[in-house]
């Protein structure tokens, strides 16, 4: 089988473009990948930002000619590709709705959170104790 399309962006390293890849394996979509993409080099290119003005990263092209620049997004539509019994996708509205409800708060509250308690153990920003504390606090409550 063809891929659907290719996810573009860092195969290693990149949570955002995991999503995809995950729900791509779990439900056996063959979507092709760009290993040697190299973060904050190659979306910065003039002909990555002639098609992707934010240089965003992942993005997706499909086969047919789909883009979508949210990982999210490329994570959902990946997951229309099972057809319409696929798992991941809800049976009904309101399970739909309890998945959408899902994938925006692991975007928009636990992410940013994680990345608050580990970014600084890392080095990627530095330290700042209450900054630090209440990243954790919200971990902790998230989890």
């Amino acid at each position: 089988m063809a891929p659907i399309g290719t996810i573009i962006g860092p195969t290693t390293n990149n949570t955002r473009n995991y999503k995809a890849r995950i729900v791509a394996q779990f439900l056996g979509i063959d979507l092709a990948t760009t290993p040697d993409f190299v973060m904050n080099v190659d979306n910065r290119k003039e002909e990555y930002l002639a098609k992707y003005p934010a240089g965003k990263v992942p993005v997706f092209e499909g086969a047919d000619g789909l883009h979508l620049t949210d990982s999210s997004a490329i994570a959902y539509y990946v997951a229309s590709q099972a057809g319409s019994n696929s798992p991941l996708l809800g049976q009904t509205a309101e399970e739909t709705a309890e998945i959408l409800q899902y994938m925006f708060f692991a975007e928009a509250d636990l992410m940013p959170a994680i990345a608050g308690t580990l970014y600084s153990i890392q080095g990627f920003i530095p330290y700042i104790k209450p900054a630090q504390q209440y990243s954790e606090e919200q971990c902790f409550r998230f989890l």
